[in-house]
């Protein structure tokens, strides 16, 4: 039997994890929203390019 704890913190983790479905299809909606989120980040600059301090991932670049 689960405690009355462990029962909020499923819930909370259920509800966290619904705001992040719902962030990420905000995030995701089209190529403009979605380098917004990474200029944001700090992971891109304005112009498209990996920041400094990401430059050594390997992220697959778009093909255009």
């Amino acid at each position: 039997m689960k405690t009355k704890k462990e029962n909020l913190k499923e819930k909370d983790t259920e509800r966290f994890i619904a705001v992040l479905q719902q962030y990420k299809e905000k995030v995701t909606k089209n190529s403009e929203t979605s380098k917004r989120f990474l200029v944001d980040l700090g992971v891109l600059t304005e112009t498209g390019k990996r920041s400094k301090n990401y430059k050594h991932l390997c992220i697959p670049e778009a093909q255009e």
